[in-house]
């Protein structure tokens, strides 16, 4: 006789259960069909490339009228107003990645937000083409050091040479493409200590705030992968030494007196890289950025102290072995003396140091 009691009893809770979800899912299909989504274009620029970001991928399933507004800098403070505008533009000077922040909102006052990361830099992997033909190698006797004579006339073919020293956030690339810190043969491509590129989950992003210095901690061998990946190879010292100073034996890259301030070199007082491109002034008679001061710069070369003497006046390429591999340009780390575009210094080819970097070059 119980039984019909207990089966009403039942269904009583069934219907009374049925009866509150009809009640709440609406508020929860009402309160969560709000999105925020945007488009941001181009991803990457240089400062004030203009920015362009559509927001026209957010939507409310109530529809209800949306307004929106904009934070450039993710820094908590908006930048505009609430508006039904979803288009925007925005420029930057400062260099870095930025994230744009969005914030959506409806009839009701329910907001929704959205981030988008934007990468502001100088550095490209523009090329500029050193054009065929001779130029003065060396130094004059009574100036620079003993491996630096004689001084001699060299014919090189055309080429070109990277425009800025390799950046951070490129060589990331290339480790994020070949998933390991080793060139194959049991050599490590960087410092993993001294590199400002940090290696997550098997990721690896630069530093913020160091995606446009040059790459330092990189051995001979990861300047070498990198530009072997890149479709090039390192410079010969002497096409090196051509897009540094041109022509004519200039001392320097932009003439023949040193001048603080064109170089990032240890007089500037920033003692530290600096991102690629920051003195124009320095550039070379070809438009080349940075070849001297900033970091050492890894060459193909293997150095042989005596090797002017012996090179031959086309197309030299070096010795054929040695132990220490050529660094050229001097650092933020060095005085003027040790900047000379002319001056040899060789390395071991598995050193690495917070002030070596490398560009790179391609044949025609």
């Amino acid at each position: 006789m119980r039984l019909p009691y207990i089966i009403f009893g039942i269904c009583l809770l069934l219907i009374t259960l049925m009866c509150s979800c009809a009640q709440e899912e609406p508020t929860r299909t009402h309160d969560g069909s709000l999105w925020a989504s945007f488009a941001v274009s181009p991803l990457s620029g240089k400062p004030g490339t203009v920015f362009s970001v559509d927001a026209s991928g957010s939507f409310s399933g109530s529809g209800t009228i949306l307004t929106f507004r904009w934070d450039w800098e993710d820094d908590g403070v908006w930048d505009t107003d609430f508006s039904t505008e979803k288009l925007a533009t925005h420029s930057y000077d400062s260099l870095g990645y930025k994230t744009i922040r969005l914030e959506v909102k409806d009839e009701r006052g329910i907001s929704r937000a959205a981030g988008e990361e934007v990468l502001v830099t100088v550095a490209s992997k523009e090329m500029i083409l050193i054009p065929a033909g001779d130029f003065i190698m060396g130094s004059p006797e009574g100036l620079g050091n003993d491996d630096e004579h004689p001084q001699h006339t060299v014919y090189l073919d055309d080429f070109f040479i990277s425009k800025y020293e390799v950046t951070s956030e490129q060589y990331t690339e290339f480790l994020n493409a070949i998933g390991e810190n080793d060139d194959g043969t049991g050599h490590a491509l960087v410092n993993i200590d001294i590199v400002h590129i940090k290696c997550k989950n098997g990721i690896y992003k630069a530093a913020k705030g160091w995606e446009d210095h040059p790459v330092v901690g990189v051995t001979w061998y990861g300047a070498k992968a990198y530009a072997e990946w890149a479709g090039g190879r390192l410079p010969t010292e002497a096409e090196w030494e051509k897009a540094a100073r041109g022509k004519d034996g200039r001392e320097w890259p932009w003439g023949n007196l040193w001048e603080i301030g064109k170089c990032n070199s240890w007089e500037s007082g920033v003692h530290a890289t600096t991102p690629v491109g920051s003195y124009p002034l320095g550039k070379s008679p070809y438009g080349v950025h940075d070849l001297i001061g900033n970091v050492y710069e890894w060459l193909a070369d293997w150095y042989q102290a005596d090797y002017y003497e012996i090179s031959p006046l086309r197309n030299p390429k070096g010795s054929d072995s040695g132990v220490f591999r050529i660094l050229r340009g001097g650092s933020w780390a060095e005085l003027e003396d040790k900047c000379r575009p002319s001056v040899r210094f060789g390395q071991l080819p598995t050193s690495a140091d917070a002030d070596f970097g490398f560009r790179i070059v391609r044949d025609i």
